[in-house]
């Protein structure tokens, strides 16, 4: 008697671990406060804005619309990425080969997908948060002098995010050999 097994190649167990690590990278980056450290002249304590900060401490930044494109691609790619996990899941649950590809594929796919929301929420907010915080400085109400801003931690999070989906996306894509079936005695 004969058992017949279906190898499974460590590549899409390593995508499929990085699409999880990814998605829990996004939630962090997605609901952090900390995206932007401002200093202004004059002031002694420092200030942080976020994604889904306007106003914080009394100082606001313009409502021009491009906070929500952020917020609404930030959190697209995160059900993208929760999609991507389903997905490579059953990839790895299912046994007939052919759906067991399309799945990784499909995987692969949405994770590339969600890697360039990501990339583009990451392009976005800095130079739509640089052009609004110099266009504040020439504004004869405001009555703050920049002095700095940098990027904090959770922006981190987010190019941490893009790189593992980039390298889950890869993982799930790459067409191995998964058609061996091993026969063992029982």
């Amino acid at each position: 008697m004969s058992e017949n097994a279906i190898v499974i190649r460590p590549f899409k167990i390593i995508g499929e671990a990085f699409t999880g690590i990814a998605g829990v990278f996004l939630i962090i980056a997605a609901v952090g406060k900390d995206w932007v450290e401002v200093q202004f002249f004059r002031t002694s304590h420092i200030i942080t804005w976020g994604l889904w900060d306007i106003c914080v401490g009394g100082l606001c930044l313009p409502d021009s619309g491009w906070l929500e494109v952020c917020q609404a691609l930030s959190l697209v790619s995160l059900l993208l990425c929760l999609g991507a996990f389903i997905c490579g899941f059953v990839g790895l649950c299912i046994h007939s080969h052919c759906s067991k590809r399309l799945w990784f594929v499909l995987a692969g796919a949405v994770m590339s997908l969600v890697a360039l929301l990501d990339l583009l929420t990451l392009i976005i907010y800095p130079i739509m948060f640089n052009s609004d915080i110099i266009n504040l400085q020439t504004d004869r109400h405001w009555r703050y002098t920049l002095k700095t801003w940098n990027f904090d931690w959770t922006y981190g999070f987010g190019w941490g995010a893009f790189i593992f989906t980039t390298a889950a996306s890869v993982f799930f894509i790459l067409p191995l050999d998964d058609k061996k079936i091993v026969t063992k005695p029982f």
